[in-house]
């Protein structure tokens, strides 16, 4: 029952929710874009998709879904930086809302074509790696962060049915290593049935998102991509255990 109230209340209010903020919000930005100048609307607009993010998770999911974020570092930025995170579920993409940054996503072909979603993503400059050449992906990703936008990157490339973290894409490694700047490991728990693959149904539970510890460029620059990305790995991996013994 009480799964069957949760998809029953949250769909209905994410479509009022993502449609009125898209009105309200998003189109007017993009109007006032002239105006205010190309960077400044990016900026307006991923600061909008953060909000979006939070409203979803927490508020549109609450009191089905509990989120705990865990910032182990306590609230000490890096900078502009990569951040890394294995693939649990669709929902992933909102939670990043939690990092509170500036910040840009890889992702695959498939959220670009959702309805709305897809439209705000595009207009964000989120990265579809799909359709962009490894050189255009690099000297595109290179240029946000020149701009102090962050990367957010799945690299697994797809969402695992299970807690084990798949091999990673070296891509945003050897970005890392090019631009000079820090890797952020994230380990996601807990959302992997919020929703299940290949469904759309919700299971009420409790989410985890833990921000591990930065690994500085210092740490890392004397190493192979192919060694980097598999330190990353083992170490979201070894994260993933602790939560899911």
């Amino acid at each position: 029952m009480k799964k069957t109230i949760f998809n029953l209340t949250f769909y209905p209010l994410f479509v009022i929710v993502t449609i009125g903020m898209s009105a309200f919000f998003f189109f007017p930005v993009v109007i006032a874009r002239p105006f205010i100048g190309v960077r400044r609307t990016l900026w307006v607009t991923r600061q909008l998709i953060r909000w979006y993010g939070l409203v979803v998770t927490r508020f549109l999911m609450f009191p089905f879904v509990r989120i705990i974020y865990k910032d182990f570092e306590k609230g000490k930025e890096p900078g502009v930086c990569v951040y890394v995170c294995n693939h649990r579920s669709s929902s992933d993409g909102f939670l990043m809302a939690y990092l509170g940054v500036e910040c840009v996503q890889v992702a695959s072909n498939w959220p670009f074509k959702i309805p709305v979603i897809g439209w705000i993503a595009r207009v964000a400059g989120y990265l579809n790696v799909q359709k962009m050449s490894s050189e255009d992906f690099e000297s595109t990703a290179c240029q946000l962060l020149k701009e102090n936008v962050s990367i957010v990157a799945f690299p697994e490339g797809s969402r695992t049915t299970d807690s084990k973290v798949r091999q990673f894409n070296g891509s945003v490694f050897r970005l890392a290593q090019k631009a000079g700047i820090p890797i952020v490991p994230l380990c996601i728990s807990g959302n992997q049935k919020m929703p299940e693959k290949d469904s759309w149904v919700l299971t009420p539970g409790t989410i985890y998102l833990h921000k591990l510890p930065t690994i500085h460029y210092e740490e890392f620059k004397d190493l192979i991509p192919f060694k980097l990305k598999n330190m990353v790995r083992e170490i979201i991996q070894n994260e993933v255990d602790k939560l899911e013994i």
